[in-house]
């Protein structure tokens, strides 16, 4: 905390020497020595032996109770409090109450003098003044005990001091924030392996952060390139124009590239580069301002996604990306469509299995996949849940009718004989269908229908398509 003269001042010397300690509050400090230097000058300017400085919270309902003078917790045991509440403050609360200075010069026998909070010292005299930002009262100031009534003139002093706290304190907040902003963004960097740059093509200055020696694994921050030549030199030379021309060609709008990036050892590794070209604040001209991320773990990233949510024998959807499918649309849907969802199964696999083997079995799963996505319209889906169990989901239906003719489409797709492994296979299918037509029915609702559907399909002798109707099985 910086040195501050308040212990001299006297309450005769006038406004030069608060405005010589409120010089000293500065956004270098913290904003708890901010408001501790800050009630200790406007105890010593307005010639008090108390002071106070509290916070109003935004709700506009409670205080909080934040920062005594020294010769005030030298005579109460003041408490810290978060949300106390303005209804239970005397008043001394009557500023934020009335939004403007109020003098108690008699506290002692002014009505509603009662509500200090516990522990504090008795009141003599009081003079309290708010602090008002953006429609809404931030702050509340507050001395007492001054030998001599308060008058006008403590009220200017005291409310040069406050707006001054107050402004320095709000400026220390908004830098707080962009501290932790950027403490949030070298995070941010760090995992996702990306460093920023600005580029001045008319006299070719090339500046970039410390995360450029991170992604490019340099030894010394002297291999930082400082020039688009030297930038060029950790770019395959088969994106070198890609790069020139994003840096120094002005566009409206931001671009992105995918480029191959090489390090110092030789190993090459794909990026993405982004760059948005901003006119100049003075002169003419552009700055180019971008990033550049290390696109190997993405890949690895998107890669493990894929694999996650796909079949690994059919190369179709799994169940993961059915759910996520069925959320999408159910939302998306007209109140007039409907979404169907059909349940598949195969008529007459086990014994392809049986007789000619798994490796039969499982191409005529990938064909009956190929088939599948034949039959789908844009804006369909369809997955393997698994076995010889497949599902689609049909989306803009306009009635129960059009869904039994996709699945007639399905039946009928599967019905002929599939060429595998040098064998003929006949299979069937039977399909469960149940309606999506009501806000919020969630896909294991959906599905049960559908499998019910199913299980009637198949006791009619497969091959062929039930509507669930919500009649109780037999």
């Amino acid at each position: 905390m910086r040195s501050v003269g308040v212990k001299g001042m006297q309450p005769d010397s006038g406004l030069v020497p608060a405005l010589e300690a409120l010089e000293s509050l500065t956004t270098e400090m913290s904003e708890t020595d901010i408001v501790r230097v800050g009630v200790e000058i406007a105890q010593a300017v307005t010639g008090s032996r108390i002071a106070y400085l509290h916070f109003l919270n935004d709700d506009q309902n409670t205080i909080e109770l934040a920062v005594w003078s020294n010769s005030t917790l030298a005579g109460c045991e003041a408490t810290y409090a978060r949300h106390y509440p303005l209804e239970q403050a005397g008043i001394w609360g009557d500023s934020v109450r009335h939004r403007r200075p109020c003098i108690h010069n008699d506290y002692a026998t002014t009505e509603g003098r009662r509500g200090l909070p516990e522990g504090h010292s008795a009141l003599v005299r009081h003079l309290g003044v708010p602090v008002e930002d953006g429609g809404l009262v931030r702050m509340l100031m507050g001395v007492g005990n001054k030998p001599t009534p308060y008058d006008a003139r403590d009220v200017h002093l005291l409310e040069l001091v406050a707006r001054r706290i107050w402004s320095v304190t709000r400026q220390r907040r908004a830098l707080e924030r962009l501290l932790d902003v950027e403490r949030r963004f070298q995070e941010v960097q760090d995992v996702g392996q990306f460093c920023s740059l600005e580029y001045d093509c008319d006299v070719d200055r090339l500046t970039c952060d410390h995360m450029f020696r991170r992604v490019f694994h340099l030894a010394h921050p002297t291999e930082i390139p400082t020039s688009l030549h030297e930038l060029l030199a950790f770019v395959d030379p088969a994106d070198h124009e890609t790069v020139r021309e994003l840096l120094t060609i002005p566009v409206e709008r931001p671009q992105r590239v995918r480029v191959r990036c090489l390090r110092p050892d030789g190993e090459g590794f794909p990026a993405e580069l982004r760059v948005e070209l901003r006119r100049r604040e003075i002169g003419r001209g552009h700055i180019a301002v971008g990033t550049l991320q290390d696109g190997s773990q993405q890949a690895s990233i998107e890669t493990l996604r894929r694999l996650a949510e796909t079949d690994a024998l059919t190369g179709l959807p799994n169940r993961i990306s059915l759910q996520a499918c069925f959320d999408r649309v159910s939302r998306r849907r007209r109140a007039s469509d409907l979404v169907a969802f059909h349940f598949i199964d195969l008529d007459g696999f086990k014994p392809v299995n049986d007789a000619l083997g798994h490796h039969v079995g499982d191409e005529v799963l990938r064909a009956v996949a190929r088939r599948l996505e034949e039959v789908l319209r844009s804006g369909d889906l369809v997955a393997r849940l698994g076995g010889d169990e497949f599902a689609v989901v049909q989306t803009g239906v306009a009635d129960p009718a059009a869904a039994g003719t996709m699945a007639n489409k399905i039946i009928s797709a599967l019905s002929s004989p599939f060429s595998v492994c040098g064998h003929s296979v006949r299979v069937g299918a039977s399909v469960g269908i149940a309606l999506c037509n009501q806000p919020g029915q969630s896909l294991r609702d959906v599905s049960t229908q559908a499998d019910r559907a199913l299980y009637r399909a198949k006791a009619a002798g497969g091959g062929c398509a039930v509507i669930w109707d919500g009649s109780p099985l037999l």
